[in-house]
């Protein structure tokens, strides 16, 4: 708590700092991460999107894949093509052109199946038709409900009872091909089949009554399930156009890191937040930097005596005592005139000056060791002398 309140501004700002340069990285990553892209509209969790559709596919059998190539390149596999409204941007035509218009006309006469869910600039003009024959161009999403019935009293549509679509205010027009209508709400046709040569083509005026939100409304489900299967009675491989839905496959950009994707003023202000950030450690490493080890204190005679005088007294052990703190002096007085360790008590007197105070000390000392009555009162009194001699 003291170093805190100590250095509050570092923290500050080295907590300032951290956030930001970890904010930065998330603007990078979020730059270049697929999760934060638009998804295909297949496999969106959005309440708009379609993927509680394409599990309900698959859990009765059918693969369900991504196609995100344009139409003249549709795999060879497809037995069918699901295309849902194409966002905006899009309109315009995009990436497609007429070859693809004429790649899925071909498709469809040859016996493709295809699930249409608005009108498309990119369909061939055969699927448009006159204009009272053409699904809404732009289908915002609404609140407004209708129920639809079954019009005919198809085998395959047992059980179903109503299905509820969003009212998009519109209505299909009998084509020049064989037309079956499916389903009515009192005089508006809102979905039907009808034969494109070999193929068959499943229109419907609503798109919101087959997303995530909608699904498991009335009979959405079942009636969706019941249209796929009799189309592909057999099973087969579904194509939802998630390139329709701007998710198209093109030539790998190269990967774009942070410098590629923030702009200048981002950059300059990283380097500058990196370049506080080393200041910042670098300080705190030369000023708090790892412990050092204290060197070793010896502790000094008058502390020896003190804490062990009083033990020594209470166990009437005074000769003992002294002998040992005396055999300590003489080991730290051997070390300190360069002796050997094992010197008695006498060559350490001997080797001292015969004027010297320490000496005289010693000599008291060396005549109480042979003092059986030496009191704890005399024992301190001559280590106290021999303490002030030393110093």
């Amino acid at each position: 708590m003291q170093f805190l309140r100590e250095r509050l501004g570092l923290v500050l700002l080295v907590g300032v700092v951290a956030a930001l340069l970890l904010y930065s990285l998330h603007l990078a990553q979020a730059a270049r991460d697929p999760r934060f892209a638009p998804k295909p509209l297949s496999y969106s969790q959005h309440r708009y999107g379609v993927k509680g559709f394409a599990r309900l596919l698959e859990r009765n059998g059918y693969t369900v894949r991504s196609l995100k190539r344009t139409h003249r390149r549709l795999p060879k596999d497809a037995e069918m093509l699901v295309i849902f409204p194409p966002p905006f941007r899009l309109d315009g035509g995009g990436d497609w052109s007429a070859e693809d218009a004429d790649a899925l006309d071909a498709w469809l006469r040859k016996g493709g199946r295809l699930l249409l869910f608005s009108e498309d600039t990119r369909l061939p003009d055969s699927l448009r038709g006159d204009a009272r024959n053409r699904l809404p161009i732009a289908q915002f999403p609404t609140d407004r409900q209708i129920n639809a019935q079954p019009i005919l009293p198809a085998p395959w549509l047992d059980g179903i009872q109503r299905v509820r679509l969003a009212d998009q205010r519109a209505s299909l027009s009998p084509r020049e091909e064989r037309w079956v209508p499916l389903l009515h709400t009192g005089g508006a046709v809102e979905a039907a089949l009808w034969y494109y040569e070999k193929g068959i083509v499943f229109e419907c005026t609503d798109w919101q009554w087959l997303t995530n939100e909608r699904l498991r409304e009335a009979d959405n489900g079942a009636f969706a399930l019941a249209v796929v299967r009799k189309l592909l009675p057999k099973g087969g491989v579904v194509y939802f156009d998630d390139a329709g839905q701007g998710d198209l496959e093109r030539e790998a950009p190269p990967p774009r890191g942070f410098w590629g994707v923030a702009p200048m003023g981002m950059r300059i202000a990283f380097a500058h937040l990196m370049l506080i950030t080393v200041v910042a450690l670098y300080s705190l490493g030369k000023r708090f930097g790892l412990p050092r080890p204290a060197p070793p204190r010896a502790p000094a005679l008058g502390e020896y005596v003190d804490a062990l005088a009083g033990v020594y007294e209470r166990t009437q052990a005074v000769q003992p005592a002294f002998e040992t703190i005396l055999d300590d002096v003489r080991r730290r007085l051997c070390r300190r005139l360069g002796m050997p360790a094992g010197a008695t008590l006498l060559q350490l007197i001997q080797a001292l000056p015969p004027d010297s105070p320490l000496r005289d000390a010693l000599v008291e000392a060396h005549r109480a060791l042979q003092n059986p009555q030496l009191t704890p009162d005399e024992a301190l009194h001559l280590l106290r002398r021999i303490e002030a001699a030393d110093h």
